[in-house]
């Protein structure tokens, strides 16, 4: 990324997973990709938050407590956001690929997550790939 572009101009990845060593894990890489990164362990802290607005990708887990990835997303989607997403799963059974394939998502990938995937997802959610 070019010195030149102000922080404003770094897109915003959201991160929501329950599990906090995966948030740490994916906000450091997605940092690390040059993209800022905020992380939210549950889908409700992220509605509550300023962020679903500014958010130009979102990187969610699918299994959480309370509200799951797929809850979430459709909820952004009654509020009128339609923001690119990317979920990860540990447990990635075929009821759950069905749900994500019936999603507007642009992918699923397993956990444990494999930088480079997640950085080409990033870019193609970005329209940078």
């Amino acid at each position: 990324m070019s010195s030149s572009l102000s922080s404003s101009a770094i897109e915003l990845v959201s991160i929501v997973d329950d599990d906090p060593f995966v948030r740490a894990a994916t906000s450091s890489l997605v940092r690390s990709f040059g993209w800022e990164a905020r992380a939210f362990e549950s889908a409700v802290d992220f509605l509550a938050s300023d962020v679903p607005a500014r958010t130009r990708c979102l990187v969610c887990d699918i299994q959480m407590p309370a509200m799951d990835g797929i809850a979430l997303v459709e909820c952004l989607e009654r509020e009128g956001l339609r923001v690119p997403v990317i979920f990860i799963s540990a447990f990635a059974s075929a009821r759950t690929r069905e749900r994500v394939q019936a999603s507007p998502a642009l992918c699923l990938i397993e956990k444990p997550i494999d930088a480079a995937e997640l950085e080409t997802w990033i870019g193609r959610a970005l329209g940078r790939a």
